[in-house]
């Protein structure tokens, strides 16, 4: 009977006691790992390939590849740069929408036939490369949240009784989750990481927006400051009529 961690190496911090309640009350799947587990966000990942960039690790995550205004006020320039660019297959957190406010999460164990195919997972690849974008294929099933959508992470670990509602109101959904046809769970974690990617787009758009204001700015002010000056030369040499840029 193998542990739930065996699976993705999990590592995280232990709540023994409440998984061997889950385990107890909800069972196992046809493979052996527990249906139901608790684990903390901040030790899940999972692989994704796809091109990385390299920073210096005590540059703030904000800083990096901000862009703002050059040296002379009138180019746009990145603040700093990245050290490398390499395409490979990298672990990342498996549950990035928490990132800011880490905690405990349930799961449930899925038979590898949810993800799809072999074939279907592993026709996504990274451009110009043959690495699935989306990791190995989960041959021995995987785990993903039981937690009602939108729905964030627990700061204090619950105990099984209250983790009993939680399985309730995933059975209910169960249903319409295993009605998926094989592969939407591949096309929903791909469409979530193009939403990723939008957002990203969108903020880098958002910064170099605000820099070339910034880099323009002096521009603007000149060219203002030239108006008024033709202005109060008209004035002084009697002309009544706007004088103006």
């Amino acid at each position: 009977m193998p542990a739930h961690n065996e699976l993705d190496n999990y590592s995280g911090p232990e709540q023994e006691e409440t998984n061997l309640y889950l385990r107890e009350r909800h069972g196992d799947g046809y493979l052996g790992y527990q249906r139901f587990r608790l684990v903390h966000t901040a030790y899940l990942s999972e692989f994704s390939a796809g091109p990385w960039k390299d920073w210096d690790p005590n540059l703030p995550t904000e800083e990096r590849g901000k862009i703002v205004a050059g040296e002379t006020g009138h180019e746009l320039t990145a603040e700093y740069r990245h050290e490398r660019e390499i395409t490979e297959m990298r672990r990342i957190p498996k549950y990035c929408e928490f990132i800011d406010f880490p905690g405990w999460l349930l799961e449930v164990w899925m038979s590898p036939a949810y993800f799809g195919s072999p074939a279907e997972w592993n026709s996504r690849v990274v451009p110009g490369t043959d690495l699935p974008s989306l990791g190995p294929y989960p041959h021995q099933g995987a785990y993903v949240s039981a937690s009602p959508a939108g729905l964030r992470p627990w700061p204090e670990a619950p105990t099984g009784p209250f983790l009993d509602r939680v399985v309730e109101q995933w059975e209910l959904m169960r249903d319409e989750t295993l009605a998926y046809s094989p592969g939407a769970y591949v096309r929903k974690v791909d469409y979530e990481a193009h939403e990723r990617d939008k957002e990203r787009s969108e903020r880098w758009n958002q910064d170099a927006a605000q820099a070339n204001m910034t880099a323009l700015r002096p521009f603007f002010s000149t060219y203002l400051e030239g108006g008024k000056a033709r202005q109060l030369a008209a004035e002084h040499a009697g002309i009544s009529s706007n004088y103006g840029n």
